[in-house]
């Protein structure tokens, strides 16, 4: 992973950021990440919950 990081901290200087600003982006990115990981499991359930009750198609 620290090499993954690297390569991207490395492409973010390239194209004009600070170490601190390439670093501020990735955490950035990571906690979006995050968040959307958190947001889609509650979706998944719902959609499986109208889907078992035959409220919508599992063919859509």
């Amino acid at each position: 992973m620290q090499q993954y990081s690297d390569l991207l901290i490395d492409a973010l200087l390239d194209e004009g950021f600070t170490v601190e600003e390439a670093n501020r982006l990735i955490e950035l990115r990571e906690a979006y990440e995050e968040q959307l990981a958190r947001e889609e499991i509650p979706y998944q359930r719902f959609m499986s919950w109208l889907i078992e009750y035959g409220h919508l198609s599992d063919y859509l």
